[in-house]
């Protein structure tokens, strides 16, 4: 009788309960992170240099991996809570990222080898976690490529576009202030002074400097798409004016003493005009919100 009633009870208790894996094991993630790492340690090291040279303009590069890390970690949460689907097309883009880092170290195209690393990502965890984790993944993963200078080619026709504009503007902007100015290309004669808009003083370095900080602002605080989309394409014409101002200033200066504008006071216009352009881009944030409300 003793033996029925325990096999009773032990036919009777409830089966445990399945569980979900939702996640890869954690060495599995750390095997491939060191992997990918050491893949791209010549490409890596080369990266983060192109952030410190001046020449690329990417000084805000060194902000994009921190402010990545933070939105995936204010996300975890629901990175959590998505189910692990392996993807076989993962290890597809793993082999085209390898590939293209080949062919762009074969051709020098460094670009090319830059973004294979970002690729090659994406694929690893496309085929650790699945299509679902990525399209989660996708603002923090797109916001990466703002670390990486764009083509040479690309740069350098922004760059001459925008010191041309810069050029017209303070031209026009300091004869209606009653200054005198001669314009040749992106040379400003005035009088006891030539101005230079040289490469540096575009304005490219704003203008990508003021692409990261609406990407990123609009991530955390701007939750409507379109109103993302907005402050992301007003950046352009932003940074455009506030280079302008910062042309018209050190003209302006130099009216009364040369030495000024080519001076640190000249390097500190262009952190005001970096300041004034992300006042303006969070004030028209606030503006459309206000409208919309």
């Amino acid at each position: 009788m003793i033996e029925e009633a325990i096999v009773q009870q032990e036919t009777s208790a409830p089966a445990p309960a399945a569980v979900t894996v939702t996640g890869t094991p954690w060495f599995s993630m750390i095997w491939v992170g060191a992997l990918l790492l050491a893949a791209y340690a010549a490409t890596l090291v080369n990266l983060v240099g192109s952030w410190f040279d001046g020449y690329a303009n990417m000084e805000h590069g060194i902000l994009v991996p921190p402010a990545v890390g933070y939105m995936v970690w204010l996300n975890r949460s629901h990175l959590q809570s998505i189910p692990s689907s392996p993807n076989r097309w993962g290890i597809v883009l793993v082999a085209w990222g390898l590939l293209q880092s080949i062919l762009g170290m074969a051709s020098q195209w460094i670009w090319v080898s830059r973004t294979a690393f970002l690729i090659a990502l994406v694929g690893c965890i496309g085929s650790l976690y699945g299509t679902r984790m990525l399209r989660a993944l996708a603002y923090p993963l797109c916001t990466l490529l703002l670390m990486v200078a764009p083509p040479t080619f690309i740069y350098e026709r922004i760059t001459l576009q925008l010191q041309l504009l810069a050029s017209r503007l303070g031209e026009i902007c300091l004869e209606a202030l009653g200054y005198s100015v001669l314009r040749e290309g992106n040379i400003l004669e005035m009088v006891g002074e030539r101005l230079a808009v040289a490469e540096a003083c575009s304005g490219i370095k704003s203008l990508m400097a003021l692409i990261f900080l609406a990407v990123v602002y609009g991530y955390f605080f701007v939750p409507q798409k379109s109103i993302r989309a907005i402050l992301l394409i007003s950046v352009i014409p932003i940074a455009i004016v506030c280079n302008a101002g910062r042309i018209i200033a050190t003209g302006v200066v130099g009216q009364f003493n040369p030495e000024l504008a080519h001076g640190m006071l000249h390097a500190a216009f262009g952190y005001v005009s970096l300041a004034t352009g992300a006042m303006l881009c969070i004030g028209l944030h606030k503006l459309i919100v206000k409208l919309r409300a």
